[in-house]
């Protein structure tokens, strides 16, 4: 998609107030409240939703901010979104650092610097990022995959592969639901074939391998190979079938 659009070549803004549909473009400020259909790819600074927004085509901005209902049928570039909603993206999304709460579904490749969210991901592909701070659920198709993972969760997600220099999973707090619709189940597990980093701590997780140089396998989970370098702890209510020094 190349990179951020030049501002010198961007036309005036795009405001659009009730219901109504246009053609792409490159404008500097595209502004949504209510209801509109965008034909075409869009190149501009900033994109801001506050209602519905359905775009045809590929989306390349500095900053969107979604308040709402923001489905896109190409891919997109960011530097930023701030999402408080549902955004569904159906190739791959570049999106620099991710932050609110809801949804945020991505068909193909999700890659970006930093992810920080109250809600939901999903990557029909693999999810690459630095740094993965969820609180709630996720479903990655491949591989999800940051140098920190923090996920504190609320519903059962999953994952092929999970790997990363640091990786923490835990069960959110009952008593801290994000939303009153959405509420953190006591029976929420996280699954995936393989889990690999240095420093791992992991609860309420099922998986066939563990791999790391120091791991702790919490409660609820259950573990058919821990392999270790330079320890391995296991807490009350943790199934470990078998584990293994490298």
């Amino acid at each position: 998609m190349g990179t951020y659009a030049n501002k010198r070549s961007l036309n005036p803004n795009l405001t659009i107030t009730g219901s109504s549909t246009v053609a792409g473009g490159k404008y500097r400020r595209v502004k949504i409240v209510g209801e509109a259909t965008i034909e075409g790819d869009v190149q501009c600074q900033d994109l801001k939703c506050m209602g519905t927004l359905d775009m045809e085509g590929d989306l390349l901005s500095e900053h969107i901010g979604v308040v709402g209902t923001f489905a896109l049928t190409g891919k997109t570039r960011t530097a930023t979104m701030k999402n408080s909603g549902t955004v569904s993206i159906s190739e791959d999304a570049d999106i620099g650092v991710l932050s609110g709460s809801g949804t945020v579904e991505v068909r193909g490749r999700l890659q970006g610097h930093r992810m920080s969210l109250k809600g939901q991901i999903t990557a029909g592909g693999d999810c690459e990022v630095d740094v993965f701070n969820l609180k709630g659920m996720f479903t990655v198709g491949g591989l999800l995959n940051a140098g920190d993972i923090d996920i504190r969760l609320f519903q059962d997600s999953t994952a092929r592969e999970i790997g990363g220099e640091k990786i923490r999973i835990r069960k959110a707090s009952l008593l801290h639901p994000l939303s009153l619709f959405f509420r953190p189940s006591p029976h929420a597990a996280v699954t995936a074939t393989v889990i690999e980093g240095d420093d791992i701590y992991l609860e309420y997780t099922r998986a066939k391998v563990v791999r790391g140089n120091q791991v702790v396998i919490g409660p609820g989970c259950e573990i058919d190979l821990v392999e270790y370098k330079v320890l391995l702890e296991k807490k009350k209510n943790a199934v470990v079938r078998e584990s293994r020094k490298l």
